[in-house]
């Protein structure tokens, strides 16, 4: 099985900025919102592993356990980027893949 290469934010941005076409636009608004998506999605697991899946929510004099808020959170955001993911994908066609390869062979060498 092939080992999962992370998405490289930088090169596909470069890739779809290089396009000169709605195709290019789409791409690139679709890489920004990834990014962003991403970013939260580890704020909101770093909050997850910090409070818990169940977390304590006061009610007057008593409390009562609750799902984390941040977990919910996270597992809308987790479905939408993986529906990004595919959407970015379906836009890449064989010759662009082949670019990212070149791209990220070359990018892996620097480190």
């Amino acid at each position: 099985m092939d080992k999962i290469k992370p998405i490289n934010f930088k090169i596909l941005k470069k890739l779809f900025n290089e396009m000169d076409n709605e195709k290019g636009m789409l791409g690139l608004t679709l890489v920004k919102e990834l990014e962003f998506m991403k970013t939260t999605l580890n704020k909101l697991k770093t909050a997850i592993k910090k409070d818990g899946v169940v977390t304590e929510m006061s009610q007057g004099k008593y409390s009562i356990d609750r799902a984390n808020p941040a977990l919910s959170q996270y597992n809308s955001m987790i479905k939408n980027y993986q529906s990004t993911v595919k959407q970015l994908n379906d836009l890449i066609t064989d010759d662009i893949a082949k670019s990212l390869e070149d791209d990220f062979d070359e990018f892996n060498k620097q480190y």
